[in-house]
């Protein structure tokens, strides 16, 4: 890394200096201290184990019981210690990025602000803050001046006199700035410039102050983001996860519940919150979690990759079974099937038993609709059917005795054994008919066990399989009917690419978490089937929601992202002035003479370094042939099901493989030729890179 200017008088520079070293000791005596933690903590584990095998009896129940407690604390412990060098590790390395000065009530501070908190030897003092505490938002406002924070005890009013921002690298100062507002240009453009990897990053240096408020939003309630390409959404709602879970740690630990739109999105975003200190969140894809919950074989269900592109080739029966299932009319159609199935699914009937009533029509009618009224249907099935096989099974207990004391007293006046014989061999013939009617009788009533969801929902499905967007409202129907748990708690939810999502997704969600605190996030100009982004009006489902829209984006250079905005529905995007290189577009009259094109772009984006790179085509069948005649030319990975990993720097995918994910370099396939003409492929495929784009049209 260059080494940036540093912006400070003699005097001042010295005094960092000094901080900065005597914070490097602090981490380094912490490393040495918790290294050794850890060394016991290992050889007491280690000995116990050898000692239980040894020396385990069996009647030792209650010693092993209390010896296993302390092996759970000393394994706790073990965790907890690991966790702490691994912060200690990356504080060394950069122990903090940032410093404000402030007064309250006529009393000078200053807090330095890092990734995580380091306390002096006294344990009383912060040398470091965590960026998530309610004091370290001072650094991230917008100017110097009145300002306040939010602390346990209430609102802090203070007075901002300073912000200074640092880069360190490898515990050596390698910037330092003053800044009267935001992040200082020269280090969010050191930190944009980097090359991107095949992992998120965390952007807790850069974090802008519009960023910063919805990070830090309540917990309570509905976030919605609607942020163009490389605004930083994605990254927003991860830190905005890691910041909630700092400060209700005790609420969320292990109950937040992250979805995103495939699984290589997850993949690529699955390192961001153990960069930031956080284990333990649930992530998966919405549709990988509805079929689970379905218990339905994902055989059954059209595949991702195939309805995209049923979508992209403009299948018109299947874009209008999309649109009728995204719509609000479309839940007063299941809400009609739910009642449907209320009012009739069970025919009310009289069931008597053994010449003893056991329930009457108007009884059955009146457990399900009232008595039972707030179980979900099915499971008033069940309880009716447990009802009435209780009751059937106290008149066949009183039958069976009645039986055993017909045959006890016949038995009494027997002389021979011949005799009491035929009698027992009578009695057991009875008692097996009265076993034979139980069974033939609880089959009259063997449909409140029967609970078919598809079964049901098949009347609503315009095809003879499920499609993708047949998965929220038949999640949310069979919920209603049947209820649904996850196996975890959850009170916060994160959902990701939320701009096409139906209002299935949310309802189901919410009435099978109990949850009502939400982060969503999206970008409307990313739907692939145009109309209203439902997650921009979600009154239908919450009462708490405060609506954000960011159009700065920070992810691509200015010759990028107005060559992207060419394509966009909403061209009010606005680049941060970062410029590149202008972005090479090239006409080609066949695929073959693409691929030639792509190995010499290849190549030269090799010679100057940029790192990742993907070429992106707007359906599998051109990526899959693009990557046939690359073979042997470059080497790249065909990314072409939605259960592949990021690996190595060179990848080829259709463009919805790519939605969320970034590049430092990208080529674009395309036979479409019209400009200034929204195209929100293009404009996907575009908003992918960070530093360097080429377009080839094929003509």
């Amino acid at each position: 890394m260059k080494r940036l200017n540093i912006d400070l008088p003699k005097a001042e520079l010295e005094k960092e200096e000094k901080y900065l070293q005597d914070v490097s000791e602090k981490i380094q005596e912490d490393i040495l201290e918790n290294t050794s933690k850890k060394q016991k903590v290992t050889e007491f584990i280690v000995e116990y184990r050898r000692n239980q095998i040894d020396e385990y009896r069996p009647d030792e129940d209650k010693v092993i019981d209390y010896f296993d407690h302390e092996r759970f604390v000393q394994e706790e412990a073990y965790r907890a210690v690991d966790k702490r060098l691994g912060e200690l590790s990356e504080l060394s390395s950069s122990p903090y990025f940032g410093k404000v000065g402030f007064s309250e009530n006529d009393t000078e501070d200053e807090i330095y602000v890092g990734k995580y908190s380091l306390i002096d030897e006294d344990g009383t003092e912060p040398l470091v803050v965590d960026w998530r505490a309610p004091i370290s938002s001072l650094f991230y406002k917008g100017s110097l001046g009145e300002a306040s924070y939010e602390a346990p005890i209430g609102k802090i009013d203070v007075d901002i006199t300073l912000r200074r921002q640092f880069m360190i690298r490898d515990g050596l100062l390698k910037g330092v700035f003053d800044s009267e507002s935001d992040v200082k240009d020269e280090i969010l453009m050191e930190v944009l410039s980097s090359k991107a990897g095949s992992r998120l990053k965390d952007i807790i240096m850069t974090i802008q102050e519009e960023q910063d408020s919805i990070i830090r939003d309540k917990r309570e309630g509905v976030v919605v983001v609607n942020g163009v390409a490389g605004s930083g959404k994605t990254t927003i709602a991860l830190h905005r996860t890691a910041y909630l879970l700092y400060n209700y740690r005790k609420m969320l630990e292990h109950k937040v519940l992250i979805l995103g739109p495939n699984n290589i999105f997850m993949d690529y975003i699955g390192h961001v919150l153990p960069s930031l200190g956080e284990e333990g969140a649930n992530q998966d894809t919405f549709n990988d979690l509805a079929i689970k919950l379905l218990e339905i074989d994902d055989g059954d269900v059209f595949s991702g990759e195939d309805f995209i592109e049923a979508i992209l080739g403009g299948d018109e029966e299947l874009i209008a079974d999309t649109r009728r299932k995204r719509g609000m009319p479309f839940k007063k159609e299941l809400e009609e099937l739910i009642a449907d199935v209320e009012s009739g699914y069970y025919k009310a009937r009289d069931i008597s038993y053994l010449e003893r009533d056991i329930i009457s029509a108007g009884d059955w009618e009146r457990l399900l609709t009232k008595d039972f009224g707030t179980l979900p249907y099915f499971r008033r099935g069940l309880r009716l059917k447990r009802l009435i096989l209780g009751r059937m099974r106290e008149a066949r207990d009183e039958k069976r005795y009645e039986i055993d004391a017909k045959y006890k007293a016949l038995r009494q006046s027997l002389s021979s054994d011949e005799e009491r014989n035929q009698l027992d061999h009578a009695r057991m013939t009875e008692i097996r008919a009265l076993v034979a009617t139980f069974a033939d009788k609880r089959e009259e009533f063997s449909d409140l066990s029967r609970h078919d969801a598809l079964e049901i929902y098949r009347r609503l499905m315009t095809f003879d399989f499920l499609t993708q967007e047949d998965l929220a409202p038949m999640l949310y129907m069979t919920n209603r009917l049947k209820g649904i748990k996850l196996p975890f708690e959850v009170r916060h939810i994160v959902l990701d690419e939320a701009q096409e999502h139906s209002p299935f997704h949310f309802l189901a969600l919410k009435e099978i978490t109990g949850c009502s605190s939400f982060t969503v996030v999206g970008d409307t100009n990313q739907m692939l089937l145009e109309g209203e982004a439902v997650m921009n009006d979600l009154g239908f489902c919450f009462d708490d929601i405060r609506y954000y829209h960011l159009e700065k984006s920070y992810r691509s250079t200015q010759e990028i992202m107005e060559y992207a905005n060419r394509f966009a529905s909403d061209r009010r995007i606005v680049p941060l002035v970062r410029n590149g290189r202008p972005v090479d577009e090239i006409s080609c009259q066949s695929l073959e003479t693409a691929a030639d094109e792509i190995t010499g772009i290849l190549s030269a984006y090799r010679d100057i370094d940029l790192g990742t790179c993907a070429i992106l085509t707007r359906d599998m069948e051109t990526a899959r042939k693009l990557h046939s005649l690359l073979k042997g030319k470059a080497s790249m990975k065909l990314i072409d099901t939605e259960d592949a990993f990021l690996t190595g720097s060179t990848y080829i995918m259709p463009s919805y493989y790519a939605r969320g994910l970034e590049f430092d370099a990208v080529v674009v396939v395309t036979d479409k030729t019209e400009e200034n003409k929204q195209d929100l492929v293009m404009y996907i495929m575009a908003t992918r890179a960070l530093h360097a784009l080429a377009s080839i049209k094929l003509n």
